[in-house]
């Protein structure tokens, strides 16, 4: 065989011309055409053998008898000598054309074994004919192409995927979450695993699996895809800080959502489900945290915050008249704050919830004396001790009626 480009000749099994060093395109030096071409020359020749021969045999019968043994045997021999170069050139060009198509054939099979081996080992090419077969619901052919593909490149999200889809339209859900969930491990920022374990999720109604998922989420935009599915956070109808009266903190949410809440700052989904507005104690800081779970059992964000009441302990009573001396009977009438309650004593003590509760003007007594006044408010609060200096002695016809203030 020769080489297409320039013509030098062949070694037996190489793909590349040794001259030329171009792709070796074999081009046998034997030409069917050629060898079609002598067949016709030789039959023409045989053709006008015998016909000379017997137009010789007719002339030699009508002018002198037959032609002898001898010499029609020897004329025989002659052509036999003629022919015989050319068939061996003939069988020899057909040998050449044999073996050029055996070669030819053998390079074909090769050619066509490196390409399926070539194909087989490359990643790209199974993916490209998972594709195709998904494309024609050979779903069962397209599961072994994206085998094949993650068996030459096991990491490849892109086939995890893909083979999960497969599993989806072959009704293999659980398969296609168990890649899903490994991929969602792999990347935790992979939106598309993401999106697809969700929406198995919910058709699987496995709401557990689901809140666990969103609790794993850590990338921002991940974690938005989960928030149609999520109540949103809770508020509270009052802002935290220190308050000066009574509070009562109301918390609210979305429509058919329920609460629950803690007040010692454990989580709230231990906590208890929320009724009414919550009051604070007086004089304590409470940590009030509280989430909202929908129907399907899923818990939201959770809002907290802190709320205390420091309340202002009453003002003092006010009495009248405020002390001196007297020598008339006088009625002492004392003014209670709001919402207080005011309790006094004569004996000098710190007056308590215990003593005299005034209800009405306090006759004085005679002789000097000191009337101690406190108030309470509603929470058991107590303003500062008031104290007022009586001094009473009943009057006489020598004695004036003096009035003082004490200091």
């Amino acid at each position: 065989m020769k080489c297409a480009n320039c013509g030098a000749e062949l070694k037996v099994g190489c793909m590349y011309c040794s001259v030329c060093g171009k792709e070796a395109q074999i081009v046998s030096d034997y030409n069917l055409l050629e060898d079609d071409f002598l067949r016709d020359v030789l039959k023409e020749q045989e053709e006008k053998v015998r016909k000379e021969v017997s137009g010789q045999s007719v002339h030699n019968e009508n002018t002198a008898g037959k032609t002898s043994q001898e010499d029609h045997t020897k004329m025989s021999q002659e052509q036999s000598v003629k022919k015989s170069p050319q068939k061996r050139r003939i069988k020899k060009r057909l040998i050449f054309a044999v073996l050029a198509m055996v070669l030819l054939i053998v390079l074909s099979v090769s050619s066509v074994l490196m390409i399926n081996y070539s194909r087989d080992n490359s990643y790209d090419y199974q993916m490209e004919r998972a594709q195709n077969y998904l494309e024609d619901r050979n779903y069962r052919e397209a599961e072994n192409r994206v085998k094949r593909a993650l068996e030459l490149n096991e990491d490849s999200v892109e086939a995890k995927i893909l083979l999960a889809d497969i599993y989806v339209l072959r009704g293999e859900e659980d398969k296609a979450v168990k890649i899903l969930e490994e991929v969602c491990k792999e990347q935790n920022d992979n939106k598309d695993a993401y999106q697809k374990l969700i929406e198995l999720y919910v058709a699987q109604k496995d709401y557990q699996a689901l809140q666990t998922l969103s609790e794993q989420a850590e990338d921002s935009e991940v974690s938005e895809l989960f928030s149609e599915y999520f109540p949103k956070a809770p508020e509270f109808d009052t802002e935290e800080g220190i308050y000066t009266e009574e509070l009562s903190v109301g918390i609210s949410t979305e429509d058919e959502c329920r609460i629950y809440y803690t007040l010692d700052g454990t989580d709230p989904r231990q906590g208890a489900e929320y009724q009414n507005s919550i009051p604070i104690v007086a004089g304590e800081m409470i940590q009030i945290r509280a989430i909202a779970r929908n129907d399907y059992g899923l818990f939201g964000d959770e809002v907290q915050g802190e709320f205390q009441v420091e309340l202002q302990k009453p003002q003092k009573p006010r009495v009248s008249p405020s002390g001196g001396s007297f020598y008339d009977a006088q009625n002492i009438a004392v003014t209670v704050p709001e919402g207080c309650k005011v309790y006094y004593t004569w004996d000098g003590t710190t007056p308590g919830t215990g003593s005299t509760q005034y209800t009405q003007p306090i006759t004085m007594p005679e002789g000097n004396n000191i009337l101690s006044l406190i108030a309470v408010n509603e929470h058991g609060m107590s303003s500062d001790v008031l104290k007022c200096n009586y001094i009473y002695m009943p009057a006489t016809a020598n004695t004036p009626n003096t009035e003082t203030e004490p200091e």
